[in-house]
C-alpha cells in the first residue's frame, strides 16, 4: 500500500524517499544508522520515520490522531525505546540495560523500535555491548542509531547497520523553510550564511533575533584585534562567566559550545580570507570591522589558523579541557 506521507521536512528528499519506501514495503532492516553534522535534522526525521511506522491509520502517516501516533509523540508508545541526550557518553550499563529491555517481549503490536541518539559517544565497553545485539538481534526488532559523528563509531558497528546521510540543505531549500519566519530579507540572508545549511542551526539563531549572535560575533571581533595577552584575558573571564551563568554545566556541554564557536570563528577567519582575495563575504552584517582587522593578517596567517581551527575539532573528540585548547589556539594565532 502506497500512504500520502505528512512529514513537515524541508530537503533532504533522497533520504525520505528511500525511508518512505520502507514505510510502504513493510520491510525494516534490523539496524539504521543516521549520520551527518549537527543541525541537519537527523532526529526529526528519525521520529516521523518512527511515528509513520507505527501510526493506524489506513491513508496517511502519521495521521497524527491515532492512539498510536499520539503515544508516540507523548514518548509513552510501549514498544518505543529511546536512549541517550546529543553530547553525553553512554555508558556500557546503560547500554546492557537498554538491550535487554528489548529482548522482552512485545506489548503494543509486532515490532519494537529502538532509537540511540548520540552514537559518537559510545564508549568502547559500551561498543562491544552493542555489537553483540546488532550481530543476533532480538526478534522483529529495529534499532536505529544517530550520530553527528560516524569516525567516533567502531567499523565493526558500522558495518552492521544501514546508513542513511544526511547533508546541508542547499540554499533554496533553506530559502524556502524561512518563509514561514517572520525576519526581515537582510536578516535570512544572515541566517542562511550562518547556519551552514543546517536548519537546527537557523532555530538557534532565530530564538532570540540574533542577538546572541551578535554577542558572539563581538567577541570574536574583540579577540580578533587584541594582543595575544588580551586574548588569554577574555578567554579566562569568559569561561568564569560561562561557569557562573551554568553552574552545572559538564565538561561535554563546554565543548559543544566551543564547537559552535568554533564554527563561528572559522567564519570570520575565512572572511578575512576573502576579503584579502577580493572575494564577496560571507558575514555581510560585519564587513566595515572585518575590513578594519584584515591589514593586520596574511594569507598564510589565516590559512595557518585555519589549520590550527581543524587540529582544534580533533582533539575535543578526546575530552581536552576546552579552556586549554582555546588559550593554545589564541597563543599561536596570527
Amino acid at each position: 500500500m502506497a500512504y500520502q506521507f505528512n512529514w513537515s521536512i524541508f530537503g533532504h528528499k533522497n533520504q525520505l524517499k528511500f525511508l518512505q519506501n520502507i514505510v510502504n514495503s513493510g520491510n525494516l532492516a534490523n539496524t539504521y544508522l543516521f549520520y551527518g553534522s549537527r543541525g541537519l535534522g537527523k532526529k526529526y526525521t528519525v521520529n516521523y520515520f518512527v511515528q509513520s511506522i507505527f501510526c493506524q491509520d489506513d491513508k496517511i502517516r502519521p495521521c497524527q490522531k491515532c492512539h498510536h501516533c499520539r503515544l508516540v509523540k507523548k514518548n509513552t508508545f510501549l514498544d518505543l525505546y529511546r536512549l541517550g541526550k546529543q553530547g553525553q557518553s553512554l555508558s556500557a550499563d546503560e547500554l546492557r540495560y537498554f538491550l535487554h529491555k528489548l529482548s522482552l517481549s512485545n506489548v503494543s503490536g509486532d515490532r519494537k523500535i529502538a532509537i540511540i541518539c548520540g552514537g559518537e559517544n559510545i564508549n568502547l565497553f559500551a561498543a562491544n555491548a552493542l555489537l553483540k545485539t546488532l550481530e543476533e538481534p532480538p526478534r522483529q526488532t529495529t534499532i536505529i542509531l544517530i550520530s553527528d559523528d560516524i569516525n567516533s563509531l567502531p567499523a565493526t558497528v558500522i558495518s552492521r547497520c544501514q546508513l542513511i546521510k544526511f547533508k546541508s540543505l542547499n540554499t533554496n531549500d533553506m530559502e524556502k523553510w524561512l518563509k514561514h519566519f517572520d525576519f526581515s530579507e537582510q536578516e535570512k540572508e544572515t541566517i542562511i550564511n550562518l547556519s551552514f545549511g543546517k536548519p537546527g542551526r537557523a532555530l538557534k539563531l532565530m530564538e532570540d533575533k540574533l542577538e546572541k549572535f551578535k554577542q558572539s560575533c563581538d567577541f570574536i571581533i574583540k579577540l580578533l584585534s587584541g594582543s595575544t595577552f588580551y586574548y588569554m584575558q577574555t578567554i579566562d573571564k569568559w569561561f568564569d562567566v560561562l561557569k557562573k551563568e551554568y553552574p552545572n554545566f559538564k565538561v561535554y556541554e563546554l565543548g559543544d559550545l566551543t564547537k559552535e564557536y568554533l564554527d563561528l570563528f572559522e567564519l570570520f577567519l575565512r572572511d578575512l580570507l576573502w576579503i584579502k582575495l577580493d572575494r564577496p563575504i560571507t558575514n555581510v552584517l560585519y564587513v566595515d570591522q572585518l575590513k578594519r582587522i584584515a591589514p593586520q593578517f596574511t594569507k598564510d596567517d589565516l590559512l595557518n589558523n585555519l589549520l590550527s581551527l581543524n587540529e582544534m575539532r580533533q582533539k575535543l573528540k578526546y575530552n581536552v579541557s576546552p579552556q586549554l585548547l582555546w588559550e593554545n589556539l589564541f597563543l599561536n594565532v596570527k
